[in-house]
């Protein structure tokens, strides 16, 4: 129950004061919504209800009395002296109920006693009960306490888990209850029947009778076999023998004859009953038949069986004079007594009297009556015509064991299945196992597979009271409905119960497998796409182009759907796409080049998300005419290509191998590999070298490392006669190392066509020292001098080189002169490339011919034969002015003679 509708004293004062008809369910409702916060914080000490609820359990757990007595009022004495802690509003419930007890009129009497009968012993409520008890005990109010004490008396026995009073708190009521009885009896013997009447009355049909304690005083007092605080027994047979205060019984039979009237259990009945028998033999020789026919109506089976008694044992009530006396109905309706005497007389009576009962009345008899019942009304019914018994009520005998053959004998039999409506089955459907039974051999039995109307079933599957036994009747549904076609269940009915929870899962199968489905909503199909539950159906059917055409679908709606964040969505829309679309539907005006224009834009535009250019991209590549067969793509959706190599110019995709998305720059590489010759473009793969992104520049090396190999792609790697040494001697001075050392490796495989003396001499200017180097060392493989002066012996690795076709100096001094030729006449130096707004400085000569003369003393070291040759020419430069110069060359002449001692190297 929320905060605002909760209910509060003063509502419920408000409804004492109307005498409204339901102030019992509300002060039940107020007794049970919870304890409401309060509003400000209580002090951390507090001694709140919750910890007295607590403190009352265990004080009920201390074994002696007067312990738990103590215990028990201190709490309550702690809690009730607290200022701070605000009482529980249930507590108000005790000045209320006594309220409504002082009004003392007949209807807040009754709601005393519903609440009484119904409501849990709750403090609060509680406390009033006990006032409303003791004010009853004084002023003899025999109603109140009859309900009150027997309360008390049974409340031991409930057990209730929401009881809050202790166990010797009611055995001490109850024993109270007794003691003002047994006072009342021998003060005031006429007014013990009274009394003891309204307190046996409310006992009911089953109570734990071993735990009950005042009514067995009353009934059994006399027998001495109870303790303290139990009487462990069940109702005597004989309830006057023993009973209490026998003579005050004697006085007037109307106690009893209330008693009979209104009692609740059987043992109370017998009781009246043995008593009047006893004590008031001639009230019940002078009874009325609206006496009997009251008592008729009263479920006890005393109760009947003195009735059958009394019919028997009376000429004037003789079977037949009962209709006439107003009893016909009286005895019928002992057909549903709980007494088997009672049962038996009634039987007799309807076979003798009663030919004419009604065979609504004689099913109701076969469903709900016991067995001697049941075969009495099966036996009945059976003698009739099956067609004055009609479908219906066949139908419903069909749930009863003794009448489910003669049923279905009576509908197969005396009716033709015409005559059995469509609603009839759906009921016998949705009944009994009993009923479904029958109705599924019938129907097999008188219907072909598909002979019912598809509606039938579909029906059967929309009845609500399918919700409450869907199995087996949903599996039987949709086993026969599934052997119709989807044009005869009907499009929209099966996108609607595609998304249903039991059966949506055979729908959607249905729906998945159709090649064909008329009257199938394009525009609603698409819509169901965005609903979770109908997405999986709407996407299988809208991918089917047997039920819709592209142009149904049309392209922006599914370009649209690529945009889309969700894979499932753009993940469809790519295949449905890259399938079935041809480039011309991407052009408003039919026409494939714009198509193919419109995919471009797509698939590299600067405004496209992810999900779009990533299909453009693939459609672009699996429609090329040359890659596109290889696409796995293509292979999955056996797809043929469809647009024309000339619609993949160099003008779009160039620019897009130095874009800046991945995307982009994977695409036109997968397109300029293939087209770069065709293109002729071929030649500019040297402007690719630099790229930023790696997958670019590995595009230019593969083109230049790969020229003259057998077997390489002749689409974009170049031959060797086609490399340009300018270009690729430029290729040296890149930013990039990995395009520097591509190029070192290109010269030094085709050095014959690229190099010379003087390009190596620029080279060695180079400001990467890797490159330098590099120049020195194939100065002196590939220009070794081709004589040597005698006793030298050059390293055995060069010789290899020696049938070179480069040209070779021819001698020694040729190649000192050469030397110093590049040391004497070496211009400034060069340094690297500039970086994108880095300005380019230039070295001075004296730095550049420091380096040459270390990249020469290097080679030195490594090379005896290279050290003979260039030690001279450094001595010579030992001499320059220029002192950066002639101490570079002193340091490199030590350095030489240390690495070679043996050697008689010139110079100093």
């Amino acid at each position: 129950m929320s905060t605002s509708d909760a209910l509060s004293a003063a509502d419920l004062e408000r409804l004492v004061r109307a005498e409204a008809p339901d102030l019992a369910e509300a002060v039940l409702a107020f007794l049970a919504q919870p304890e409401k916060e309060p509003e400000t914080p209580l002090p951390k000490d507090a001694f709140t209800f919750d910890r007295l609820l607590q403190t009352l359990t265990q004080a009920q757990a201390r074994y002696d009395a007067e312990g738990r007595r103590t215990a028990s009022t201190e709490a309550w004495q702690r809690f009730l002296a607290q200022k701070d802690v605000p009482l529980p509003p249930r507590l108000a419930l005790a000045g209320i109920l006594v309220a409504l007890y002082e009004k003392d009129t007949d209807a807040s009497r009754a709601v005393l006693i519903d609440i009484i009968r119904r409501s849990d012993l709750r403090f609060g409520l509680w406390g009033g009960l006990k006032r409303i008890y003791k004010l009853a005990e004084a002023r003899h109010d025999a109603e109140l306490f009859g309900v009150l004490a027997w309360r008390f008396d049974v409340e031991r026995g409930r057990g209730g888990h929401r009881r809050e009073v202790s166990s010797g708190t009611l055995t001490y009521l109850r024993r109270r209850a007794w003691r003002y009885l047994r006072h009342l009896g021998a003060a005031v013997p006429e007014l013990y029947p009274q009394f003891a009447v309204e307190v046996l009355r409310h006992y009911e049909q089953d109570p734990d009778w071993y735990s009950v304690w005042v009514a067995h005083h009353i009934w059994a007092h006399g027998n001495g076999n109870y303790s303290a605080t139990t009487f462990p027994m069940q109702p005597p047979a004989d309830m006057v023998k023993h009973r209490a205060f026998p003579d005050a019984w004697k006085r007037s039979p109307d106690a009893l004859m209330r008693l009979l009237d209104t009692c609740l259990s059987d043992p109370a009945a017998r009781f009246a009953i043995q008593g009047l028998r006893k004590d008031h033999p001639e009230v019940l020789r002078k009874v009325t038949p609206a006496w009997l026919d009251r008592l008729a109506r009263r479920p006890l089976a005393s109760a009947h069986d003195f009735l059958v008694e009394t019919l028997q044992g009376s000429p004037e009530f003789h079977q037949g004079k009962l209709r006439a006396l107003g009893l016909h109905d009286a005895v019928l309706a002992l057909l549903m007594s709980p007494s088997d005497k009672a049962r038996a007389y009634a039987i007799e009576y309807a076979r003798a009297h009663a030919q004419d009962l009604p065979a609504e009345r004689l099913a109701e008899l076969v469903a709900q009556g016991a067995a001697d019942v049941k075969a009495f009304a099966a036996a009945t019914l059976e003698k009739r015509n099956p067609r004055e018994l009609g479908v219906e009520l066949l139908g419903r005998l069909l749930s009863s064991k003794p009448t489910n053959a003669f049923a279905a004998r009576s509908l197969e039999q005396s009716f033709d299945r015409a005559e059995l409506p469509a609603a009839f089955l759906r009921d016998m459907y949705l009944g009994t196992g009993e009923q479904l039974n029958w109705v599924k051999g019938f129907v097999s039995s008188k219907y072909a597979p598909t002979e019912l109307p598809a509606d039938f079933w579909k029906e059967l599957l929309e009845d609500p009271r399918l919700e409450k036994k869907p199995q087996p009747v949903e599996s039987l549904a949709l086993k026969a409905l599934g052997q119709y076609s989807p044009k005869a269940i009907g499009a929209e009915w099966m996108l609607d119960k595609a998304a249903h929870p039991r059966i949506g899962g055979a729908v959607s199968n249905w729906l998945m497998r159709v090649e064909s489905l008329p009257g199938l909503d394009v525009e609603r199909v698409k819509g169901l796409v965005f609903s979770a539950k109908h997405r999986n159906v709407a996407l299988a059917l809208l991918g089917k182009p047997k039920l819709f055409t592209p142009r149904q679908l049309t392209v922006p709606w599914l370009l649209a759907l690529a945009r889309r964040a969700d894979p499932q969505l753009h993940g469809f829309a790519h295949r449905y796409l890259l399938e079935h679309v041809a480039p011309a539907d991407f052009s408003d005006s039919g026409d494939a080049a714009a198509g193919l224009e419109r995919l471009f834009e797509l698939a590299l535009g600067a405004k496209q998300p992810v999900q779009v250019r990533a299909f453009a991209q693939t459609y672009l590549r699996c429609h090329h005419p040359v890659i596109g067969p290889d696409q796995p793509e293509s292979k999955s959706y056996e797809l043929k290509p469809r647009a024309p190599r000339k619609a993949y110019t160099p003008e779009k995709l160039w620019p897009a191998l130095s874009d800046s998305r991945d995307d982009v720059r994977r695409f036109a590489l997968a397109i300029a590999r293939a087209e770069l010759r065709a293109w002729g473009w071929h030649t500019r793969v040297y402007e690719l070298a630099d790229a930023e992104a790696k997958e670019v520049r590995n595009l230019a090396y593969d083109a230049l490392l790969k020229a003259g190999e057998e077997g390489a792609d002749a689409r974009h790697v170049l031959q060797p006669e086609e490399l340009d040494p300018v270009k690729v001697f430029s290729l040296t001075e890149s930013t990039k190392r990995s395009t520097r050392e591509v190029a070192v490796e290109l010269i030094r495989r085709h050095y014959a066509r690229l190099g010379g003396a003087e390009r190596l001499a620029w080279l060695m200017q180079s400001a990467d020292r890797e490159v330098g180097l590099f120049a020195v060392r194939l100065l002196w493989e590939k220009h070794r001098p081709t004589s040597l002066p005698e006793g030298w012996k050059p390293a055995g690795a060069k010789e290899a080189v020696a049938a070179s076709t480069t040209e070779r100096f021819a001698n020694v001094d040729a190649l000192r002169a050469f030397l110093r030729k590049t040391l004497f006449g070496l211009p400034p130096g060069r340094s690297k490339e500039a970086r994108e707004g880095e300005v380019q400085k230039r070295l001075s000569a004296s730095v550049a011919k420091r380096r040459v003369i270390e990249l020469v003393r290097d080679l030195g070291l490594e090379d005896e034969a290279f050290a003979r040759v260039v030690a001279p020419v450094l001595g010579e430069f030992t001499g320059s002015l220029a002192k950066g110069e002639w101490q570079s060359c002193l340091a490199s002449l030590v350095q030489l003679r240390a690495a070679h001692p043996e050697a008689q190297l010139g110079g100093l």
